[in-house]
């Protein structure tokens, strides 16, 4: 049995369908009631608890031998935060799962985490691969680069509702954008001792910029207009935000980094490591989600 952490996120939902495809037994964690009663009416097995409770994570972990974490407190409807969930509730996971008997953990990260990252989220990843390194589990860490359905979310939400695809910055700088498919393929490939001991790059072909991926939705969506919000106000926007509403603060912070950075990456040569798993373009992955 696979305990899938974190599986009514956007990554975490197709993860349960990898899962469900490749015909791996598993069970949801999620702090959702509605949601988990949404994944046991689809026939699925789900545990209503919170990674930063020690008591739910062992009934949790019951008979689980490998554990899949794709937990998050980044996003505004988190209700949490990155130090609680992303460092914490991994942690507590690891420990968690030592003690339950588990063999196997894969890790969600992200590209770049480190202790000294300007992004907290990206901190609080690089604590929970430090703990995790140190355990005595047989461990994979993966490290995608911009998950491309979390972005086009976002995007898409603000041109259907006010027919503005919104891009941050200037939007000429690449990004590199994985398609959550990818990322769940390559989690499964990892339970199969595929990757064991190794942290993994994960990104996706394409380098697009952020003006490139809001013409692309303007396009799928039949109608619309692009329109930018200038880095210096997304700036102090931010630093307003960390004030009033840090979950928006970080929301805000995480798109200066994203206009502000290099966010392009190579990822064919660590394909090499992922044989035939999908390597999905943007335009292919946002047909797959309309």
């Amino acid at each position: 049995m696979i305990l899938l952490a974190g599986g009514t996120g956007t990554l975490g939902t197709v993860l349960a369908e990898h899962l469900q495809d490749a015909g791996l037994p598993f069970r949801v964690l999620t702090r959702d009631s509605r949601r988990a009663a949404e994944l046991r009416q689809a026939g699925l097995e789900a545990v209503i608890g919170d990674a930063g409770n020690p008591a739910d994570l062992t009934r949790a972990l019951s008979g689980c031998t490998a554990v899949v974490s794709a937990i998050s407190g980044f996003g505004p409807q988190s209700g949490s935060t990155p130090a609680a969930v992303d460092r914490d509730g991994n942690i507590n996971l690891v420990t968690a799962a030592e003690r339950a008997g588990a063999r196997r953990f894969v890790l969600f990260s992200m590209r770049g985490a480190s202790a000294s990252h300007p992004m907290e989220l990206a901190r609080m990843k690089f604590a929970a691969e430090q703990r995790l390194f140190r355990s005595t589990l047989a461990w994979t860490v993966l490290r995608p680069t911009t998950i491309l359905e979390t972005y086009a979310a976002i995007m898409g939400e603000s041109l259907r509702r006010g027919g503005v695809a919104v891009v941050f910055g200037r939007g000429d700088r690449p990004v590199n954008f994985v398609a959550a498919r990818d990322l769940a393929a390559a989690a499964v490939f990892a339970l199969d001792d595929g990757l064991k001991g190794q942290a993994v790059d994960l990104g996706g072909p394409d380098n697009l910029t952020l003006n490139g991926l809001a013409a692309l939705l303007v396009e799928r969506n039949g109608s619309g207009r692009t329109a930018h919000v200038p880095l210096p106000v997304l700036r102090t926007a931010a630093a307003g935000a960390r004030l009033f509403s840090p979950r928006w603060g970080r929301v805000l912070g995480g798109a200066v980094h994203l206009a502000a950075a290099d966010m392009s990456f190579d990822a064919a040569p660590g394909r090499a490591k992922l044989p035939g798993l999908p390597f999905t373009h943007v335009q292919t992955a946002l047909a797959a989600a309309a």
